[in-house]
């Protein structure tokens, strides 16, 4: 076996060539253009959160009667108005939630105790070595170790996934 050969190189692991600067865009952006960006990210963010916590307190306030301070858009009506929607909303997935309750207990009744799928049988050497075109001790070689380097390359050039003629050039000058 090659292994045993003093001068074998374990071909594993294999680095590959890959840069992914050759797939992204970078750019050098203007430090203005990014001071603009972060300010209106975090304007955003802050009226977001703003928005959100308004409806948490506001549906607070006036369940709780509290006092409730309104703003320009902030008032009693939009949260009272935000509230119906949640409302709506929960009692559309109260009805979707039960829906695929109920569909998932019928695809178990109907289908759960059917076994449609067959597995092949265990593949055996000679079928491997018959599909291979190899001898059976070449097979049982190859079942036993835990490595197994090919000396040539076994996808065909045609699938688009071996070797161009370039490549193999690159790879005798290599070597």
């Amino acid at each position: 076996m090659r292994e045993l050969d003093e001068n074998f190189t374990n071909p594993l692991p294999q680095k590959a060539e890959y840069d992914i600067g050759d797939h992204l865009i970078y750019g050098n952006q203007k430090k203005w253009k990014k001071v603009i960006e972060w300010i209106l990210t975090i304007v955003a963010w802050a009226i977001l959160v703003s928005y959100v916590l308004y409806l948490i307190y506001g549906s607070l306030a006036i369940k709780y009667g509290w006092y409730l301070p309104e703003f320009t858009i902030y008032t009693r009506e939009m949260v009272l108005e935000i509230q119906k929607y949640f409302f709506i909303l929960f009692i559309a997935l109260l009805i979707l939630t039960v829906l695929l309750i109920f569909w998932k207990n019928y695809n178990l009744r109907r289908f759960g105790k059917l076994h449609r799928r067959k597995f092949r049988p265990p593949v055996d050497e000679e079928e491997l070595a018959k599909l291979f075109e190899l001898d059976i001790e070449y097979v049982k070689d190859f079942r036993e170790q835990r490595v197994v380097v090919l000396e040539t390359n076994i996808v065909p050039p045609e699938l688009g996934m071996g070797r161009d003629d370039d490549d193999e050039d690159e790879d005798e000058n290599r070597q």
